[in-house]
């Protein structure tokens, strides 16, 4: 009788080890899928955001016109070389 409950004991050890290892990798799958996941999104906000810049610059300065560029506390205004020429 005292062997079934060592038993029984290891057996719910083992099964406690188990269901804690399938959580610990599932939580960490999961959390490595979120943070390429989210690396993604930021990569492809920064390929946008430089393409709507350049995009916004041609066309401000396609008339001749001054653009102007901030960033942080450094302003810069830009000309269309070819504009200068004429």
């Amino acid at each position: 009788m005292e062997q079934k409950i060592k038993y029984k004991i290891v057996i719910i050890a083992l099964a406690v080890l188990l269901f804690s290892a399938a959580v610990y990798i599932g939580a960490t799958i999961f959390q490595r899928y979120s943070l390429e996941n989210d690396i993604k999104v930021y990569q492809q906000g920064y390929t946008q955001g430089v393409y709507d810049t350049v995009a916004s610059l041609y066309q401000q300065t396609q008339s001749c016109q001054q653009a102007t560029i901030n960033m942080g506390n450094i302003t810069r205004t830009v000309v269309d070389n070819t504009c200068k020429q004429k």
